[in-house]
């Protein structure tokens, strides 16, 4: 009677260890899942405020205040579809070309944003000067680049008028408000000012002195800045320019039939074909890096 308690007494010990073991592993198991689900969720956001930003910068968001990353995304894929059609007759090398096609419209968006983040450096020491001015009568972050927006150059003028007028009407913080600002004007300078400004609104301080060391450092950098930009302006034109022209190209090669049929049927052809999708998607990239490093 004893042996047979104990050996109860064991195999329910046992059940109980498996029924444990068991119910642990499905909890780990949808711990696991929940972070996967989270890590997908957290880079499909930070895809989608690149893109906007990217559409901000490029002053795209300002004409058409509707169109956010969500409709550039339906965009970019029927642009892919229309790209496969394009390109149908260059066999594999298509995908190539219509995934080249699919990131113009991006390149396009950087080239904008580079013409934009040259202006407003070339107006950042007028935006500083009059920013100071106000700020000394008014005393207040937000109502001086209100005063400010009317005196300083597009695109910044827009951007802060924008912005402001959305903070007023809107339950929005100040730091958001000076958040959109600088992620909209995309300037490295100016973004260190609206640092210095955030900080100023939570802790105060001396803000006149922090603005004046400001300018000194952007009146020291202007001149290094103003060749630094050019140099990307131009750079990504051309890059820009050579892409579309090869692209026409490519499609004029793909409608005619004899022509794409030997590109499509030979090695050699394929070969000429992935090689130049590939020169292609690399100016696409080089168009990218340039403006990142600007």
């Amino acid at each position: 009677m004893i042996f047979l308690t104990a050996i109860e007494t064991a195999l329910l010990s046992a059940a109980l260890f498996f029924m444990i073991e068991f119910l642990s592993r499905i909890k780990i198991k949808k711990q696991v899942l929940k972070l996967q689900k989270a890590s997908f969720l957290g880079k499909r956001n930070k895809i989608f405020k690149e893109i906007d930003v990217l559409l901000a910068r490029s002053g795209v968001k300002s004409k058409a205040p509707f169109f956010d990353a969500g409709n550039m995304l339906i965009f970019s894929a029927a642009l892919f579809v229309l790209g496969v059609i394009l390109f149908r007759r260059m066999g594999f090398a298509s995908l190539f070309y219509a995934s080249a096609l699919v990131y113009v419209p991006y390149a396009g968006m950087m080239f904008l944003s580079s013409m934009n983040a040259k202006k407003i450096k070339e107006t950042y020491l007028t935006f500083l000067t009059t920013f100071m001015g106000f700020y000394n009568i008014e005393g207040n972050i937000i109502n001086s680049l209100k005063a400010t927006a009317p005196y300083v150059a597009e695109p910044l003028r827009s951007i802060l008028a924008r912005n402001i007028f959305i903070y007023e009407k809107t339950q929005m913080s100040v730091y958001d408000c000076l958040d959109n600002i600088a992620r909209e004007a995309g300037n490295r300078e100016f973004r260190k000012f609206i640092n210095f400004a955030k900080m100023n609104v939570k802790y105060g301080g001396n803000f006149t002195k922090a603005l004046a060391k400001l300018r000194e450092q952007a009146e020291t950098l202007f001149s290094l800045e103003s060749i630094k930009s050019a140099n990307a302006y131009v750079g990504s034109l051309v890059i820009l320019v050579m892409i579309v022209m090869n692209l026409i190209l490519m499609m004029s090669f793909s409608a005619d039939v004899e022509i794409a049929n030997t590109i499509r049927n030979t090695l050699t052809g394929q070969v000429i074909a992935v090689s130049n999708a590939a020169a292609i998607v690399f100016g696409l990239w080089m168009i990218k890096h340039i403006n990142s490093t600007a």
